[in-house]
């Protein structure tokens, strides 16, 4: 993901899918890092997810899973590379595009993740995603642990609070490449979570340049890798956009005005992936003048009604919860539709409807009513009421012509 959340995540997906890709390009681009480390990327569109493999004597050892919709890809790409399964995975961060290929894996690998990565996977909107046990992690650390496999010394350190709170980077010492999770983002503008800090950023990407050496060979989360020499650049960028926006706001701009003034015009070749300029600045401003409040996650309870009473009074429990404890529970974001996509993912597709269809009258102006609107159309086809679907189907296309996904389904309840 305060963007991209999962529900973010799973648009963008979307629209990368089979269905909507222009291109013949094959879904896990493998580029050779070394002799026995190889990266594997998944084209999300607008940007990658980047994982990597490593080969050797003692067999395979992976960091990061992808998406569940790329897991049956990536595992093809690993068994035809490794000849084997992973004897390791790791994980850089819960993000669902980091972990959740996690299970296609089975029970057998061992899991390393960060200790605060079980309860993520347990709460909040995740809770919905009901991930199997094979999903979360059998060795966990706070501050850095040390693997020696394949020859090679892998380092793992926990530098969490700025994209995320629970991330951590991956050094094979050796080999001098580094997976440095969603710390960069390609050396775009990066994104920053509900449980991250941008101001953060600075001081931790410091610390990793000083642990790393000038050779190495920078992998991020997603997108492009690089070098030490563009991660130093980076820094630069970081400090100095953190100061002109905080020195904008001292003299009395607030946000929507940095934005036209373009106070970071100069800094616009960093824009690109899902961050742009205005988001940066936006975001930048948030943590500056502190005003994110800490409230309780509203999923949990909304999850607990749904299991116990249905679907339908889960959604009502939730807009009692929105009219009488809004200062307790936190309802930024796209809540009845992040519930609404999770169920459908998860074959729940009678208790998604409920949710989707609140989410139409609770977010009217939502810039993804249109995602909405298609993932009713979608679930109404599933349940066999074709016309409700291609009702559906037409408002996502109104909203959003060339959302593929919806130009594809409209064409199959066309002909059926």
């Amino acid at each position: 993901m305060r963007i991209p959340s999962t529900l973010m995540l799973s648009i963008l997906i979307l629209i990368a899918s089979p269905v909507a890709r222009a291109s013949d390009s094959p879904a896990i681009r493998v580029t050779e890092l070394t002799d026995d480390l190889y990266l594997l990327a998944t084209d999300q569109g607008s940007y990658t997810t980047n994982s990597l493999l490593f080969v050797g004597a003692d067999g395979l050892l992976l960091v990061d899973t992808q998406s569940e919709d790329d897991a049956e890809e990536l595992e093809r790409a690993v068994e035809e590379l490794g000849k084997a399964r992973p004897a390791y995975i790791i994980n850089t961060h819960r993000h669902v595009e980091h972990i959740g290929g996690n299970a296609i894996f089975g029970e057998e690998p061992v899991v390393i993740a960060h200790s605060l990565v079980p309860e993520k996977l347990r709460t909040g909107s995740h809770i919905f995603d009901e991930f199997p046990d094979a999903t979360f992690p059998d060795i966990t650390f706070d501050t850095s642990l040390t693997l020696h496999f394949n020859d090679e010394r892998i380092e793992l350190h926990a530098l969490a609070g700025s994209h995320d709170d629970n991330e951590i980077i991956v050094h094979f010492t050796k080999a001098r490449v580094v997976h440095l999770s969603s710390l960069v983002n390609g050396f775009n503008f990066p994104s920053v979570d509900s449980d991250g800090d941008v101001l953060k950023f600075p001081e931790l990407v410091a610390r990793a340049m000083e642990m790393l050496p000038r050779d190495v060979t920078i992998v991020s989360g997603h997108n492009d890798i690089g070098t030490w020499e563009d991660l130093r650049a980076y820094h630069q960028m970081l400090v100095q956009t953190t100061q002109i926006v905080r020195d904008g706001l001292s003299e009395g701009y607030d946000v929507i005005e940095l934005q036209k003034r373009e106070v970071l015009g100069e800094w616009g070749r960093y824009a690109g992936s899902y961050v742009s300029v205005d988001d940066w600045i936006k975001y930048l401003a948030r943590g500056i003048e502190g005003k994110d409040e800490t409230k309780k996650s509203v999923f949990e309870p909304i999850y607990r009604t749904w299991k116990h009473e249905g679907a339908e009074s889960a959604v009502e429990h939730y807009f009692t919860l929105k009219r009488n404890h809004s200062e307790e529970y936190g309802f930024g974001g796209f809540v009845l539709l992040e519930i609404g996509d999770k169920l459908s993912r998860r074959g729940h597709t009678e208790a998604a409807i409920p949710f989707l269809e609140a989410d139409l009258a609770d977010q009217p102006d939502s810039k993804y009513r249109y995602y909405t609107a298609y993932k009713l159309a979608d679930a109404y086809h599933k349940v066999g009421k074709e016309e409700l679907a291609l009702d559906y189907c037409e408002m996502a296309l109104d909203l959003n012509p060339e959302f593929a996904p919806a130009v594809a389904l409209r064409a199959t309840l066309e002909e059926e």
